[in-house]
């Protein structure tokens, strides 16, 4: 059976009918409204709610040693960005993820409003957690991208020379700036839809590429760089000198195999390298007058032009008075040739070395070794030192030069200069690149550098200045320096000096050159042979046993042992089957009775014993041990 049909009373139809017409009424208008007399606006709002502009990261070069091993690299970090449309409709959640990065609310809200229309940065290369914490917030708008930023394996031992880079990941110091150009990073841009959440579900369009950064390889040996600095910054902190430097050079390519400086900071340690005093590279930024270094240029001008002979002989027993200075020895000598001259650091035989050989020769030799001349390493605002044209030197000058007064060199300067003698009288570019061929320029005969690499290792044997630099096993040539430091205006400080080694090894055969600085000690004995000559013996050794260079032994087999208390040489030579004159010669002694309890000795081997080549300087003491030896001491 059929159920009724039952219809709605008039008066509720027309009621539907009249709501119905009105929502279709308001829909119609509004599209006509959004369709035709707003198409802008609903653009607009479409294209803020979905499309976006993403960066898109890329790593900066790399900067590696001379084998490989890493110096620079990039480490997982994470760059932290905002959609300010979004993100100003969640200001009640800006508070936690201003406590979430460790922000005020107020840098927070900088941060955002720094940016454009579609992203601010608020934070770059940070840790990885940062970004996790913020990502369990889930705040609509706010981005965490994976990147990459800067890290130095080796820490400080490094800083100086690489530099440092900045938040933008830009070079800011150091070789980081320099080659700034080379190893930037360019980011690129795409655009990319998200949803509701401000999520990207799809990248629509690469805008522009990212180009990663390019590698650079250095010539630095990783083990000379380490000990270098070890020792350097050792030596520092005994003598409370304000800052030091060195450099490690291949005499034959000009290869620059460590080149550190202190103090020092850690770039890995966030807030360590606030003050540039400990980031700046002395090597090649520090300009001092360096002392008795240049006495052995000045020989070299006056030998290539035979102002001087080389079997010469002054008279250094008086003062030398030059426009009414006078300049004295610390030791006053007699009669000395020129590699007493030298081997002593005697002021009054070099100046008069000086004042027979015209100043333009001396001038020409320190320009052709490089002194006065910018380095081409890529260091930005390196310092060329101060060399005067020799038409403006008074008499004083000209015999003071020789003595490193009126002039400014950096180490770098001196390592390279030094080099000369060491290869046979080539002046050689110094290279900090792997790659680059060496490029060599004659500066002085061959004969005039192998006179002053024979006279130069007498500075490291027993009554040269230089004998702290002496190496068991190892012939040593180099030259000390101390010359009172620079006031600024025109004086000296009293008690502070620039004390200064620079030398090769091994003297027979030169493989390597060093220089060592160090400037403002207070040290009582603050001289060039106490405070750098240590350095380079300490470094130089690891140096050469880290490129095997072999020792050259004499005496036959000996051993080192320890003076126990209350033994003399009488006693120790009849238990190695020895005599005391054996002793005294192995161990370059002038008194038998000069031995300290604690220190080392050299002894014959005894059959089938485990021999090493002979010290070649003279005993040292237990204090001397402590502060050189690689594992004690405060310098």
């Amino acid at each position: 059976m059929d159920r009724p049909v039952k219809f709605l009373p008039a008066g509720r139809a027309r009621l539907v009918i009249i709501f119905l017409l009105l929502t279709f009424a308001v829909m119609l208008i509004r599209d006509i409204y959004l369709q035709i007399l707003d198409q802008s606006t609903l653009r607009q709002q479409g294209q803020m709610r979905y499309l976006r502009t993403i960066p898109l990261p890329a790593s900066r070069g790399i900067i590696t040693a001379r084998n490989g091993e890493p110096l620079a690299v990039n480490v997982h970090a994470v760059t932290i960005w905002a959609d300010p449309a979004i993100l100003d409709k969640h200001h009640d959640q800006w508070a936690e993820l201003s406590h979430a990065l460790h922000l005020s609310e107020a840098s927070f809200a900088r941060r955002v409003a720094s940016g454009g229309a579609d992203y601010a940065y608020i934070e770059r290369q940070v840790a990885p957690e940062f970004g996790t914490a913020l990502q369990k917030l889930q705040v609509p708008g706010i981005y965490v991208q994976d990147t990459s930023r800067s890290y130095y394996p080796m820490g400080a031992v490094t800083t100086p020379l690489l530099g440092l880079v900045d938040e933008a990941h830009q070079g800011s110091a150091g070789l980081e700036r320099g080659y700034n150009t080379w190893l930037r990073a360019h980011p690129g841009k795409e655009l990319a839809l998200v949803d509701g959440h401000g999520q990207i579900v799809h990248v629509a369009k690469v805008q522009k590429l990212a180009h990663f950064g390019h590698p650079l390889q250095l010539t630095i040996n990783p083990q000379i760089q380490y000990w270098a600095y070890i020792t350097l910054t050792r030596s520092l902190h005994h003598f409370h000198a304000k800052d030091g430097s060195a450099v490690v050079m291949n005499v034959h390519t000009g290869q620059i195999l460590a080149m550190v400086s202190a103090p020092s900071c850690n770039p890995n340690a966030e807030g360590s390298c606030m003050d540039p005093a400990d980031y700046t590279n002395n090597a090649v930024h520090q300009a001092f007058e360096p002392g008795s270094v240049m006495k052995p240029f000045v020989v070299a001008a006056a030998l290539a032009s035979h102002s001087v002979q080389p079997d010469a002989r002054f008279n250094v027993f008086h003062p030398l008075i030059v426009d009414g200075y006078a300049i004295t020895d610390d030791v006053r000598h007699h009669i000395l040739n020129i590699e007493h001259i030298l081997k002593y650091s005697s002021c009054i035989g070099a100046s008069k070395i000086a004042l027979k050989t015209p100043e333009q020769i001396i001038y020409n030799m320190y320009r052709s070794a490089g002194f006065g001349r910018k380095p081409d390493l890529g260091f930005v605002d390196a310092t060329s030192g101060v060399l005067p044209n020799w038409h403006s030197w008074s008499l004083a000058r000209h015999a003071t030069i020789a003595l490193g007064y009126g002039v400014s060199v950096t180490t770098l300067q001196l390592a390279d200069a030094y080099a000369a003698f060491a290869n046979g009288g080539y002046h050689m570019r110094p290279e900090l690149v792997m790659g680059q061929a060496p490029v060599a320029k004659r500066i002085m005969p061959a004969w005039v550098a192998k006179k002053l690499r024979v006279w130069l290792q007498s500075v490291a044997e027993p009554g040269g200045t230089g004998i702290l630099a002496a190496i068991e096993g190892y012939h040593v040539a180099g030259k000390t320096g101390t010359a009172n430091m620079a006031n600024g205006h025109g004086g000296f400080y009293g008690h502070t000096t620039n004390a200064t080694f620079v030398g090769f090894a091994p003297g027979n055969h030169p493989q390597l050159v060093m220089a060592v600085s160090l400037r403002g000690s207070h040290f009582k004995w603050n001289f060039g042979g106490i405070e750098a000559a240590p350095v380079f013996r300490v470094t130089m050794r690891h140096a050469l046993q880290e490129l095997d260079v072999a020792p050259a032994c004499h005496h036959g087999p000996t051993m080192r042992i320890t003076i126990r208390p209350g033994q003399n040489l009488a006693e120790i030579a009849q238990q190695y089957h020895s005599s005391v004159a054996h002793l005294m010669q192995i161990n370059q002694m002038t008194n038998p009775e000069d031995i300290d309890s604690g220190a080392l000795l050299m002894v014959p081997t005894p059959k089938g014993g485990k021999h090493i080549c002979r010290f070649q300087a003279p005993l040292v003491s237990r204090a001397q041990a402590e502060i050189w030896s690689e594992g004690g001491g405060g310098a």
